[in-house]
């Protein structure tokens, strides 16, 4: 395992990383001066520890609010998911209604055809009726 030197709170560390998380440690401990920085005003006033344990207060509380916004993540991740189903439920309820639809269009259709079949044989009637009352109104008159 490699080894980093770093400053951290104004004291040289050394410190053991694995490859893969160099970049990592390498970022902490600037976040970490950067903090240290921000109290800088504190120096002198009040011991190096209280300094300490002001950032890991504030670090603890980002955190928690980081933990806060996971919770929130996962909680709209998991209503997404649930919508999901609601949607797919919904398109499949859609589907089906369509077949149905598609079906009674096809059984309306059929029957608007026996109809216009109907229709034209009543015509037929009709004109064959037509037919007989003139036939039988010019034998009256004859």
């Amino acid at each position: 395992m490699p080894d980093l030197e770093v400053n951290v709170f104004n004291q040289k560390l050394k410190l053991s990383y694995q490859e893969n998380e160099k970049q990592r440690l390498i970022k902490a401990v600037e976040i970490l001066n950067n903090n240290w920085k921000k109290f800088s005003h504190l120096h002198g006033k009040v011991s190096d520890m209280k300094i300490v344990t002001l950032i890991s207060l504030e670090l603890q509380d980002s955190i928690g609010d980081i933990q806060a916004l996971k919770d929130k993540f996962n909680k709209n991740q998991s209503n997404n998911e649930s919508l999901k189903k609601e949607i797919e439920s919904k398109n499949n309820k859609s589907a089906e209604s369509i077949e149905i639809i598609k079906k009674l269009q096809s059984e309306l259709d059929y029957k608007n055809h026996e109809l216009s079949k109907l229709d034209y044989i009543l015509d037929e009637l009709h004109n064959e009726l037509l037919n007989i009352k003139n036939n039988i109104l010019n034998k009256n008159h004859e």
